[in-house]
């Protein structure tokens, strides 16, 4: 299975979560917060090869993800496989705050000694909601990203066989909901590049 995704810069949060309102009847729900620890291993191509693989935290839930080399220079299409590692009950204790944050500890570990080394991390704030558009189903979130700023991802998966026709799709939403000039750097990418990012965005 593919993901397909674009993500676009959101200058004005407020106003696009009005028109994804009126565009097509939905609204983010409430705002949850990411905390992604991603891994280096020269020698298996992560990340210089396009691939990465990472460790996302989200409140009680903890998430080892694979990411392959992107298959399209207009979407961010790639293979991806993440596995539950931590799923505990969606009310935190401090019990449950403590075995995931040791579970945590000990995946990052785990990875160093196979070689992989911690290389960045991605903190953000997430709103998701789930819509329909021309017959396919879409996650889209509206991030904002720990010094960058906000961002909105459109998403949705698809088979091999069916790419061109989801890619179409997943185009034509960003249309409709007049989002344009893509951001093809991931959030890590754009971490490592933000002064001279921020710089040519307020230059626009």
């Amino acid at each position: 299975m593919l993901e397909i995704e674009i993500k676009y810069r959101v200058d004005d949060p407020t106003a696009y979560e009005r028109l994804l309102e009126e565009s097509l009847g939905v609204k983010f729900g409430a705002p949850t917060t990411e905390s992604d620890v991603f891994f280096t291993n020269e020698a298996l191509g992560f990340p210089n090869r396009g691939k990465s693989l990472r460790i996302r935290r989200r409140g009680n839930y903890l998430a080892a993800t694979f990411k392959g080399p992107r298959l399209d220079s207009e979407t961010k299409t790639r293979e991806e496989i993440e596995l539950t590692l931590v799923d505990e009950a969606p009310v935190a204790t401090e019990e449950t705050t403590r075995r995931v944050d040791q579970a945590r500890a000990d995946w990052i570990k785990f990875y160093d000694r196979l070689g992989f080394l911690p290389y960045g991390e991605v903190v953000k704030t997430r709103r998701r909601v789930r819509a329909v558009f021309e017959g396919r189903s879409f996650e889209i979130t509206l991030d904002r990203v720990e010094g960058l700023g906000f961002f909105t991802e459109l998403e949705t998966t698809a088979e091999k066989i069916d790419f061109d026709a989801a890619k179409a799709i997943v185009l034509s939403l960003a249309r409709k909901l007049g989002l344009r000039d893509s951001v093809k750097q991931s959030y890590l990418s754009l971490v490592f590049s933000r002064d001279e990012y921020l710089r040519a965005c307020d230059a626009k």
